[in-house]
Formats: structure tokens, sequence, C-alpha cells
């Protein structure tokens, strides 16, 4: 057979273990907060329905990897099979069809916890990947605009969790009931709102002058128009901007009136959860790409790498479960942006690669002592102490130490044939430089003393 080349499609990425520990341990630490929030988790299948995905949209099309299903027939002829299947392209849809499908068993409010990968064809970027990790939390069937801003502070405790302090990162928080109603204001066309949001939300990657070119180009805004987005976008990322500011700018709009009112509420709200005011701000710039929100949107950036996109973002999406039939549902949630907050966080030099789980790994050089080293090694694991046996090739004592130093073991216990004879072990400190004999029923003491259990 010919040789397979062993490389990845591009967008794609393998984990091996010393990114892969310190990343399950950045996991943890963000699914204690959801817990502590009281969020439940919940899993989905990675393949949906096409139309379940699309929803309607047809702009989420073009992100779609889709699955073919074929099957060969007694004949030997493909036969496709009858369900247009592709990848989800993130969990909220997901989440929204469970909602709708089982209506007795989803107590409401439901909030709602859920890791997974997820797939969309994009172009490859910086931190930005075809197939990426996803955690999700979300509130669904609680209008209250408390729920949102309990969105908030979890993305702010999340954000903690994982190691960063004040003035690093700045949740940003606007409405899309604001920026619906520019339309109103600025004086263009409804159905082009879309459009135009798109473009504006651009604005924390591109300067205004890309954003104006691409809304006189691509969206054929008038000049009169765009001068107007570039007054409210002054205005709204003015150091001492107040939603009075966007009240005066906006009063033409009664939507927009009602979004400035909602977001006043949620700072209320913020205030009183005790979110430090430093850590999040209201921006109106930010619009959020995706179709389905319907009132606060909000997204995280990193203040030392304000270029590598959001790391935790979302919104309220009032009118999603409602298409598959259902009665409207209100809801609100976050994502958090797995692989591109460990790319950041890497990058700032917040991760320490670990290419170990195990802290202690007891040698096994001696034919006589297999069965202690084992015996050894069974105590160490059932009182909790992260224990490998060595099962390699090496057959003597230097080879198997020259591993364990290599692979950066804190602790060696050593048995050989001497040790067993004597029914003892000697318990070697690397880090330290230490060694000590023990006997064989007092090693699990001197490894707990050693390693601080």
């Amino acid at each position: 057979m010919d040789s397979i080349v062993p490389e990845l499609a591009g967008g794609f990425r393998d984990y091996l273990p010393k990114e892969m520990i310190p990343r399950q341990k950045m996991l943890e630490k963000i699914k204690e907060v959801f817990e502590r929030f009281g969020f439940v988790p919940l899993d989905t299948p990675g393949i949906e329905k096409t139309d379940v995905l699309l929803g309607g949209e047809k702009e989420s099309d073009k992100m779609l990897f889709r699955v073919r299903k074929a099957t060969r027939s007694e004949e030997g002829m493909e036969d496709v099979g009858k369900d247009d299947l592709s990848l989800r392209f993130d969990l909220t849809v997901p989440l929204a069809r469970v909602v709708a499908q089982y209506p007795n068993e989803i107590k409401k409010p439901f909030k709602r916890y859920q890791f997974g990968r997820v797939w969309r064809g994009e172009r490859q970027q910086a931190g930005r990947f075809r197939e990426f990790t996803q955690l999700d939390a979300d509130i669904v069937g609680s209008a209250d605009l408390l729920a949102d801003a309990e969105i908030v502070a979890l993305m702010d405790a999340t954000m903690r969790a994982v190691g960063f302090g004040d003035g690093s990162f700045l949740i940003r928080v606007s409405n899309r009931k604001v920026l619906n109603g520019l339309a109103v204001y600025a004086g263009f066309p409804e159905t082009l709102t879309p459009t135009v949001l798109r473009a504006i939300d651009k604005l924390g990657k591109s300067e205004w002058d890309a954003v104006a070119a691409e809304l006189a180009g691509a969206v054929q805004l008038p000049t009169g128009a765009i001068e107007k987005l570039r007054t409210f976008v002054e205005v709204c990322q003015a150091p001492t901007f107040v939603l009075d500011d966007a009240r005066r700018l906006l009063a033409s709009s009664p939507q927009a009136e009602e979004g400035i009112r909602e977001l006043a509420e949620i700072a209320a709200c913020l205030n009183a959860f005790g979110v430090p005011p430093d850590a999040w701000k209201i921006d109106l710039s930010v619009a959020r790409g995706l179709g389905y929100y319907t009132g606060t949107v909000f997204e995280t950036t990193l203040t030392a790498l304000p270029n590598i996109g959001s790391v935790i973002s979302g919104g309220r999406y009032d009118g999603l479960v409602a298409r598959f039939g259902a009665q409207p549902v209100p809801a609100t949630g976050t994502s958090v942006g797995v692989d591109r907050l460990f790319v950041a966080m890497r990058e700032l030099g917040m991760i320490i690669e670990q290419s170990l789980t195990a802290k202690v790994i007891v040698l096994n050089f001696a034919p006589e002592a297999r069965k202690v080293c084992a015996k050894v090694t069974g105590e160490l694991r059932r009182v909790g102490i992260a224990t490998d046996l060595y099962l390699g090739n090496e057959g003597n004592f230097k080879g198997q130490l020259a591993y364990a130093v290599a692979q950066e073991y804190l602790i060696v216990v050593i048995i050989g044939k001497d040790e067993v004879a004597r029914q003892v072990a000697q318990v070697k400190d690397l880090a330290r430089r230490t060694q000590e004999e023990v006997p064989l029923e007092l090693v699990e003491g001197a490894v707990e003393r050693l390693i601080g259990v």
C-alpha cells in the first residue's frame, strides 16, 4: 500500500497532551463557575437536520459543513439518504430545537450549559478554526432583564476563574433594538439593517473608513446615511458617553428608545450583582453577526489582544424557539470560544504546558519486584495520588530513571530485588534531589508529604 501523508486539513488542529491537560483544567474551571450559577448540563448530537440549523436564515448556509449519507444497495448503486444533514455550527440552535421538542420534560426557566465541538466552513485565521469547541450557558424561559444581567455576571466570573484580572478584559454590552432603530434615524430601508449591522460589527477590528467604504460600496448607502451612522458611532464611542446621549440622538425611533431603557435596567442589575464597573461598558457599536438576536447582545475582548476578537459572546434571542412551531419562548445566553480563548491565554503566557497527569511513577525493573510494584501503585491510586507504573521497554534501573527525569515526574518510587528482600522502598524527590528509604507500608505517607497532599 502507498504510504499516506499524516497531515491535518486546513482549519483543524490536534491537541497533544502538553496542551490538552491545561486545556481541560481551563474547562473544569469554567464548568465549576457555570454550576455555581445554577446551570445544569445538556448534550445534543453533532449532526442536525439542515433545515433545523438554518431556521430560515439563508445567510447561515455558507458556514455549514454538509453531511452526505450514502449506502450501497444490493445492485451496487449508491442510495443517498433522504435526510439533509449538516454539522452544527453552534450549540444555541440545537438548544432551541430541544426546548421545542420536549415541552413537558423541560421545565422553565431552564438554565443549561453545554460543552461540544462545532464546525464552520469559514476562512482560517488567527484564533479561528473550522472545527472548534464551545462551552455555552443559556437561560430559556425568562424575559426578565435580570437574566441578561446574570449572563454578563457569569461572563465576568468565568474570565476571572481562568486567570484574567481587573483591566485585562472588557465585556461590551449593546442592544439590537437600539441598532435596529438606526434605519429610522439614518434614513435607509429597514431591509438593509442586517447588512448594515454586520458592517458596523467590524469596528472592533477595522477603522471607520473601512466600514464606511463597505457601507458605500457593497451596501450602497447614500452619503447622508453613512454620515449619520458615523455620528452615531462617534457619540457612542466617546469617553463621556452615557445612554442619554443615545436617547437624544435616536429620539425618532421608539424601538431604539425601548432598547435604551433595557440597557439602563441591565446596568442597574449589574451594579446590584456586584460586577466591577471596569469589567463592562455599554457599547452600541456591538451588533453581533447572527440574525437571531432580538435584544441585549454582549461580547468580551481582551485588553492585551484586541485583534483576536471576542472570546465570550452572546445575547438575547427571544424568537429562536418559535421557529420550530412552538410558542414564543424568551431566551438569553453566552458562548465561550474555548479554542480562541486558549490560544489567547497561551500567547499571554497564562498556559503552563504539562505532559503528565500523574506526579508519581513507580519504577519496574526487577522481575522479583513486579507484584510488589503493582501493589504499591494500586495503594497510592486508592488514596487519590495520581501514579504511573513503568510499562516501557527499558529493562534496567538507569534507563527507567532517565525516562522519569525526562518526563518530569515529581516523585519516583524505586523497588528492586534488594528492597523486596528488606520490605522497603526508595522514595526519590526529583525536584529537591533527595531520596529516603521507607518501609513499604509507609510509602503512601512519604509520597503524600513530598507532594503536599
